[in-house]
């Protein structure tokens, strides 16, 4: 299936739901109050966005370098591949993109693909804001 606005939306509410991100709430907000900017069209369901400055709390402590905050992956039940979230801030700690890989990109990610619990990869960083 072809990466969509309504993909990186379930995606963004998927992360947001997960006890294992623990900015939920933030995230969310930080998607809609942001425009996306780009939709890779690889096969991957990754994207980036803009959040205008001041319009919500950062999801990471501004100053900070800036990059990957949070990493989350599972196996799925199609023959032991993967399903991966990045989720990516800038400089000024706000959200600019969720990188969505399947079997790390190695192939489309499926429709809805069905995920071995718990995930087997869980990766938080210090400077995540909650």
């Amino acid at each position: 299936m072809s990466n969509t606005l309504a993909r990186a939306s379930k995606w963004i509410h998927f992360l947001a739901s997960r006890a294992e991100f623990p900015a939920g709430e933030r995230l969310l907000a930080a998607f809609h109050a942001g425009k996306v900017t780009w939709l890779c069209d690889c096969g991957c369901n990754s994207f980036d966005i803009e959040i205008p400055e001041g319009a919500v709390a950062p999801l990471a402590q501004p100053g900070a370098r800036g990059g990957s905050i949070f990493e989350l992956e599972f196996q799925t039940t199609e023959e032991q591949r993967t399903l991966e979230f990045i989720v990516f801030v800038g400089t000024n700690g706000h959200l600019t993109g969720i990188e969505v890989d399947y079997c790390a990109n190695s192939y489309p990610v499926p429709d809805e693909p069905i995920l071995v619990e718990p995930p087997y990869h869980v990766r938080a960083s210090a400077a995540l804001a909650i």
